[in-house]
């Protein structure tokens, strides 16, 4: 079409990312199974596509409300024309490694009725600008490459992300249907106390018909977990009452992919952290041992001996260590991390150097 305005290109990115950024808001509006039933229908293509799309344009993603320059920049490129658009370029192996043109042309179809329509994008000078489609526009398969354009309504809800999830790349490929993505995406937003849902509701939306909760639970919310436990940044438990069902999201210990070792790292941390507050009871005393951790990564492998130390001293005194949850924790914790740092290597270098995720140091006496 002569009156579209392409204002960016965006072409394969070289180096693969181990995670990429999903909006909340994007999910919520294009991906929202109970609000749209053809989204079970969607071909896995569809979502590998999006993926692939989060992936490529992961360096200009930003938060308004704390990257003014990259807003501005973003307005003075979309935001100032009708029908403007990004381009895209990707080799088809990218979405599907047997180079399938049939199931990748069957992806970019569905992403291109998703939602369509026209859509307005107000910018912070109160200018509107039109652009029409779904989510993707004009796509093509030409000579082994996908191309397609996305507007600047959509490109928006992609670029702009006030809210997100990390969300492992490649597990888009590593999930064999759509709608379990669909349940990965909505899993990441469950809070981690977990959350009740009904079942009947529940199923419905995924397009199921089972009798019971119990069935529904084996055939369908099994196989996910398997997948996720092996996969996932995320995975979860479940347990039926009644006709409602329990859903309570974890962070996995290992993921059973090929990922840099900052990623492992991060992963591991992120693991315990929750291990920890879950079974002690920290709620926001959590946020003490985490800054601690990131202000020094080095430090983790200390707080890790000192918890092992506690739990083998609550053993041998006969006491069990979840007695201690909340502050009572957070001091005896405190105890361990500085005797273990003392007996360590690290004190003849930083002598007391030890992290602190207390105010003062204390002694307990685990026999009380």
């Amino acid at each position: 079409m002569d009156d579209q305005n392409i204002n960016r290109s965006y072409n394969s990115k070289n180096n693969k990312s181990d995670f990429v950024n999903f909006p909340v808001l994007f999910r919520r509006e294009a991906l929202s199974v109970s609000e749209n039933s053809e989204l079970i229908q969607a071909p896995i293509t569809a979502v590998r596509i999006l993926f692939k799309i989060l992936h490529d344009i992961s360096h200009d993603q930003f938060q308004a409300d704390k990257q003014k320059n990259q807003l501005n920049l973003f307005e003075e490129h979309f935001t100032t024309d009708n029908n403007s658009y990004c381009k895209f370029l990707f080799p088809i192996e990218s979405i599907d490694e047997n180079r399938n043109y049939n199931s990748v042309k069957k992806g970019l179809e569905f992403l291109e009725e998703l939602n369509k329509g026209w859509y307005k994008v107000t910018n912070s000078k109160g200018k509107t600008v039109s652009s029409y489609g779904g989510v993707i526009s004009n796509a093509n398969i030409d000579e082994g490459n996908v191309f397609f354009l996305v507007s600047s309504y959509w490109i928006e809800k992609l670029l702009k992300i006030p809210k997100y999830n990390t969300v492992i790349y490649d597990l888009a490929w590593q999930l064999p249907k759509s709608k379990q993505i669909l349940f990965y995406l909505w899993l990441l937003e469950v809070p981690e106390t977990g959350t009740n849902v009904n079942f009947d509701k529940f199923q419905s939306s995924y397009g199921f018909n089972y009798s019971t909760p119990h069935s529904f639970c084996k055939n369908f919310l099994k196989n996910i977990k398997d997948i996720l436990d092996q996969y996932s940044n995320v995975s979860f438990n479940y347990k039926v009452k009644s006709n409602k069902i329990h859903i309570l999201p974890y962070p996995t210990k290992t993921i059973n992919l090929k990922l840099s070792k900052k990623t492992i790292k991060k992963q591991e941390i992120t693991q315990k952290l929750h291990y920890w507050k879950i079974r002690h009871k920290l709620d926001n005393k959590i946020d003490t041992i985490k800054t601690v951790i990131n202000l020094d990564n080095s430090c983790f492998p200390i707080l890790l001996k000192a918890y092992k130390n506690l739990v083998k001293d609550c053993r041998d005194a006969g006491t069990k260590v979840t007695d201690y949850t909340g502050e009572s924790f957070m001091k005896v914790f405190q105890h361990h991390i500085k005797l273990h740092y003392q007996q360590s290597n690290w004190n003849t270098i930083v002598k007391d150097g030890y992290p602190r995720i207390t105010e003062s140091d204390f002694d307990p006496d685990l026999n009380a």
